[in-house]
């Protein structure tokens, strides 16, 4: 090259010298192999120009080529997010000037393995306890979609955090469901289970075979009924009767199952919903639950 003044009249030469530009020494250090969607650390050296690029990009894309990425500036270490699609990646310091490659190195981007579980089932607009195996990115989705709703779909959701566990609201209608745990990056769901939505005031079973009037004056006793394959006289057993709203394990009124499988209860002088439950306080489980209205 030749470093030049140039007369703006006539862009006339009037003094030059020559130059000689020669490549950087750059290097770009990245893990081998990173999990989709998930955020990892890289560094370099020989930073030419605080605009230049780190990025990561499909192996053998073109030098222009620019996609997650992060501006040098006057660091020497970064952090980006894995892209969404498992395959053989590179990780790039592209200059500013030109966007050409002056280092790089191979990535393999790897599937995550994500495990996601719900009750299965769920009475509209309650809380759906989810739990999953493990968080890759703290701004992933978990979510509930209608069963079979397009990849990518997010309705009501939280986000996965640095948390395993999560409290999410059950949809207005009934129907099945899907809770899935879906990356941000590419919104690639991992993991998914079924879950069905039932009416609000539907009786829910898990072996109790819970059998419970569906309305009842204030005050009136009503007699309860239950499967003798239920029973387990090794273990703390209650029929509690609770309001709508309480929580699993606390109630209004609770008594202690025995022999014979039914007793009767006396509901609450005031009129709403309750709910009659069927617990195993010994191994914290709730066997079955049915919605009494009194009115």
């Amino acid at each position: 090259y030749e470093m030049r003044y140039v007369l703006n009249e006539g862009r006339r030469v009037l003094a030059s010298q020559p130059v000689e530009v020669v490549d950087a020494e750059v290097t770009v250090t990245a893990p081998a192999e990173i999990t989709t969607g998930a955020k990892f650390d890289f560094s370099w050296t020989g930073t030419i120009n605080g605009s230049d690029f780190l990025t990561i990009v499909p192996m053998g894309s073109e030098d222009r080529q620019i996609d997650n990425h992060i501006r040098a500036k006057d660091d020497s270490e970064g952090r980006l997010t894995a892209p969404g699609t498992p395959g053989l990646y590179e990780m790039r310091y592209v200059l500013n000037e030109g966007r050409r490659v002056l280092a790089s190195q191979p990535v393999e981007v790897v599937g995550a393995e994500v495990g996601i579980s719900g009750p299965g089932t769920v009475r509209a607009g309650e809380a759906v306890e989810v739990v999953w195996s493990s968080s890759i990115n703290g701004r992933d989705f978990v979510t509930i979609v209608p069963a079979g709703a397009d990849e990518g779909t997010i309705d009501t959701h939280i986000r996965a955090k640095d948390n395993t566990e999560g409290r999410l609201t059950a949809p207005e209608g009934t129907g099945l469901y899907e809770i899935r745990y879906v990356l941000e990056e590419g919104r690639t769901t991992l993991a998914s289970a079924p879950l069905e939505v039932v009416a609000a005031d539907a009786p829910l079973d898990d072996g109790a075979g819970l059998s419970v009037p569906a309305s009842a004056a204030p005050g009136a006793t009503i007699t309860v009924s239950w499967a003798d394959s239920a029973v387990d006289p090794e273990t703390d057993q209650r029929i509690t009767v609770a309001g709508r709203d309480q929580t699993d394990f606390s109630w209004i009124t609770a008594r202690k199952i025995g022999a014979e499988p039914q007793m009767e209860l006396t509901m609450p002088d005031e009129a709403g919903l309750y709910e009659v439950r069927f617990l195993d306080l010994s191994n914290q489980s709730v066997m079955g639950r049915s919605v009494v209205e009194v009115k």
